[in-house]
């Protein structure tokens, strides 16, 4: 399990990224109210048809294609911690039309990985591919926070 869940988040956006993704948005929602942490990474990829959807979430398998072994642990491993933690877990896609992945868990159960460092995260998937509008959004109680990497970036360039 990655230790922190800004790798999760990692993971998936690079997923996307794999995926000819031109767009990815992620979404934190911290609720202390009702002890709710929701993660949600959507993207605009290539997306994946019923077959490729049911190998990842039950064989582990991963869709990328230059791996010399076609296993993926990432999505796996964040279906771990947010069953592991009181939460669920959830993948829509369809072909051409992009993928969306969930998480949901417990704020405070013991279990529960710290968010870690999202910045150094969202920082590195827009360093893989700058062309990428990398969106997030970030909710707590009280605050609200957007990031989109195309509205800091000058004219015809994303990523800072």
């Amino acid at each position: 399990m990655f230790e922190e869940l800004s790798l999760h988040i990692l993971d998936i956006a690079m997923n996307s990224l794999a995926a000819n993704a031109s767009k990815i948005e992620i979404s934190v929602l911290e609720n202390h109210q009702r002890d709710w942490l929701i993660l949600r990474v959507r993207d605009n990829g290539r997306g994946m048809d019923a077959a490729a959807l049911h190998r990842v979430l039950h064989h582990r398998a991963t869709t990328k294609t230059l791996r010399k072994k076609n296993i993926g642990l990432g999505v796996a491993l964040l279906r771990q911690t947010s069953e592991m933690c009181g939460g669920h877990f959830h993948i829509r896609s369809a072909p051409g039309q992009g993928t969306s992945v969930t998480a949901s868990m417990r704020l405070s159960h013991i279990d529960r990985p710290a968010l870690g460092d999202l910045n150094s995260s969202i920082l590195a998937i827009c360093a893989a591919n700058p062309k990428v509008d990398v969106r997030l959004h970030y909710r707590t109680d009280k605050n609200q926070y957007h990031f989109s990497s195309h509205e800091l970036a000058p004219k015809g360039e994303s990523c800072p």
